[in-house]
């Protein structure tokens, strides 16, 4: 193998002068990916509520699935809700 010593002074310097720059820009990129507790909180209800949701959405109207599916979904919000608003914000 050929090791040439410009080719290692060239890679020593792309490290140090690149590190600088990289680490930064990593730590704010890993910063704004954290899940705050309110939204993961948000997300939780929304995992709750999308099958649920689906089976009313594609359930016909007087359906023992769309009654099935309203009862669930009353299940996790604890009482009758307004199905349509709930699951256009879940879906």
């Amino acid at each position: 193998m050929d090791l040439k010593v410009e080719n290692l002074v060239r890679s020593a310097a792309l490290v140090v002068l690149g590190l600088p720059i990289v680490l930064p820009i990593s730590g704010a990129i890993s910063a704004n990916t954290r899940v705050s507790p309110g939204q993961r909180a948000v997300q939780e209800f929304k995992d709750d509520l999308s099958l649920p949701c689906l089976k009313y959405v594609f359930a016909k109207s007087d359906t023992k699935a769309e009654r099935e599916a309203k009862n669930q979904i009353d299940e996790v919000l604890g009482g009758d809700t307004n199905y349509g608003s709930v699951c256009k914000y879940v879906l």
